[in-house]
């Protein structure tokens, strides 16, 4: 396919025309009636390489020519976004631009390919997505699909979004167990340009939650035997075009060597019947040139528009209406900037929001004068817990803050973005006895998570427990771990409660539980202890006591590692291997 930069308006290039709904039946051919023409173009790759070498050189010169002989084409446009996470300050302007494009191009459909939560805003943290969700819902999205980001909030709560906000959904690999799947959830969708009909389904990465157990409200099916049941759905719908819309990745990322889920490369190589990809999950910015190059290889389009909102994608195929089959196509990531129109609905929603659930958002709290590492902030967020709930110790998780980012950036730290590193958690108060905390320290792997270089041997599994009130430390030479707790001494324990989705109510858009889950919970099961009790005050609510206050002061502990650190992970790395 040469490249072709037309204007799709023109005359003689491309029919305008209404976005009709579908006819359940087509009086032309369809795919399914003979596909045996479309196999043989994708397989003869060599021989449509060439030719496609050859109408490169006289493309500018022929375009005319063609469609001016030729019939009319339909020009169908796909706006496409992907890994957004909660980025929530981009979406007005990607709903305008949208929105002003769709004016005059009303052959377009709006798709977003998964990731709409983690990361990003904390105020969609705080109303556990409902913020992203329901301005996305209102940005004229005609489907989306759901990325393995998605679950942050629970499979319960990403139920209940899809219920209030009846968006279709492309579930070809969702299941469900307990809980049917809400009714705007579509295994494929079939929408009509101009006579064209073009089916679309969705496939999300099945590397995780398979296990009906682990997720009884919505779990991901096997992907390549979804996809398969998907296009053949299609093909006896008897469409022209099949779209994926998937989350699974351009290619596999580093940390994915192992995974047996395919990459949108692997799709396009193994169902040669699909069209267009429009992918997400690798934060891939896709260009014109990488796309055609893919397409001269596979015979398969695929797109993909970078992550965070920073690019809307657009993909405009040109479409035999005779054939049904793609004549050109043109893509390209159009950058989302200040210049591009707000869209008003998804504008107020979002002021709302922030006014509801967070109306100090852009209050300077702090200023970070220099990178603090992940390290040095669990350090800091610990001591920063003992000293303001008087406390002896304190042992931090690493999942009570924001533990993707390698660093804390310098600069101004604003109430959002605080929100959004600290996580809120009820803090239950305990009395230890040293050697019954020495005893449950040393207790198998926690021992080597008070290491905060510790991880599970995988990647992104670090689970160190940061601390505060005493040290603990590798002795190289005796190859042990000295806690300083002394045997005798009573002290008073700070921990917190790391509730799950099982304990959120239904409909409550905060993301705390009742505090009669916490009374009943046990943060350190094993540890003897006495008088535990949940402390009136959460840790988000000491946070911003003393933000508001002028009282946050962030420091590094340590300039760098610590002498000890390495040798005691390579210590641990080892037992691991040996006890395996």
């Amino acid at each position: 396919m040469s490249r072709q930069t037309t204007n799709s308006r023109g005359p003689g290039i491309c029919r305008p025309g209404p976005h009709v709904a579908a006819p359940t039946q087509g009086n032309r051919r369809r795919r399914g009636d003979d596909d045996r023409g479309l196999v043989a173009f994708h397989a003869n790759g060599l021989g449509v390489r060439v030719l496609l070498r050859m109408l490169a050189l006289f493309s500018t010169m022929m375009l005319p020519l063609v469609c001016a002989a030729g019939t009319p084409k339909v020009c169908i446009t796909i706006l496409h976004t992907n890994d957004l996470h909660q980025s929530l300050a981009q979406l007005p302007r990607i709903a305008g631009y949208v929105a002003e494009f769709r004016q005059a191009h009303p052959n377009t459909v709006f798709i977003d390919a998964g990731d709409w939560f983690d990361r990003g805003s904390s105020l969609a943290l705080i109303t556990r997505g409902g913020a992203m969700y329901g301005a996305m819902a209102r940005m004229g999205y005609d489907m989306w699909l759901p990325g393995n980001h998605d679950w942050a909030y629970g499979g319960a709560r990403l139920q209940e979004l899809m219920r209030r906000y009846p968006v279709p959904v492309l579930g070809s690999n969702l299941g469900w167990t307990e809980h049917p799947l809400p009714k705007n959830v579509a295994a494929v969708l079939v929408k009509e340009f101009e006579g064209v009909r073009v089916g679309f389904f969705g496939i999300t990465l099945d590397t995780y939650g398979q296990d009906p157990k682990g997720r009884p409200y919505i779990h991901v099916l096997e992907s390549r035997r979804s996809t398969r049941k998907a296009v053949n759905k299609l093909k006896r719908a008897k469409v022209d075009l099949i779209v994926a819309v998937t989350h699974l990745g351009f290619e596999r990322m580093k940390h994915e060597g192992k995974r047996r889920c395919p990459t949108d490369l692997d799709l396009a190589g193994e169902y040669p019947d699909i069209d267009v990809i429009v992918g997400g999950h690798s934060h891939t910015r896709l260009t014109e040139e990488r796309v055609r190059a893919v397409y001269r290889n596979t015979g398969t389009i695929i797109v993909q528009a970078g992550a965070s909102g920073r690019f809307v994608g657009k993909l405009t195929l040109r479409v035999d209406p005779d054939t049904g089959r793609i004549d050109s196509f043109d893509s390209e990531t159009v950058p989302v900037t200040a210049r591009m129109p707000e869209q008003a609905a998804t504008a107020d929603f979002l002021a709302s929001q922030y006014a509801a659930h967070m109306p100090n958002a852009r209050r300077v709290v702090a200023t970070l004068r220099e990178d603090i590492e992940r390290y040095n902030a669990g350090y800091w967020y610990a001591e920063f817990l003992r000293t303001r709930t008087g406390a002896d110790l304190v042992l931090l998780p690493v999942a009570a803050f924001y533990k993707e980012p390698a660093f804390l950036r310098k600069g101004p730290m604003t109430v959002e973005r605080l929100r959004g590193y600290f996580f809120d958690k009820y803090l239950i108060s305990m009395r230890v006895v040293g050697r019954d905390l020495r005893s449950y320290l040393a207790n198998g792997p926690m021992l080597h998570r008070l290491n905060p270089l510790h991880d599970r041997g995988r990647p992104f599994s670090e689970d160190a427990v940061y601390i505060a009130g005493f040290d603990a430390r590798f002795d190289k030479a005796a190859r042990e771990v000295l806690i300083d707790l002394d045997p005798e001494r009573e002290y008073t324990l700070v921990t917190p409660w790391f509730h799950s989705w099982r304990h959120l109510s239904a409909g409550a858009d905060n993301g705390l539980p009742s505090r009669s889950f916490a009374e009943s919970a046990n943060p350190l099961p094993g540890l003897v202890h006495k008088e535990k009790k949940v402390l009136s005050f959460t840790s988000m609510k000491l946070l911003l006591d003393a933000a508001m206050a002028d009282e946050l002061r962030f420091y590094r502990k340590y300039t760098e590692p610590r002498s000890d650190w390495g040798p005691w992970k390579v210590f641990y790395e080892t037992e691991r291997k040996v006890g395996n």
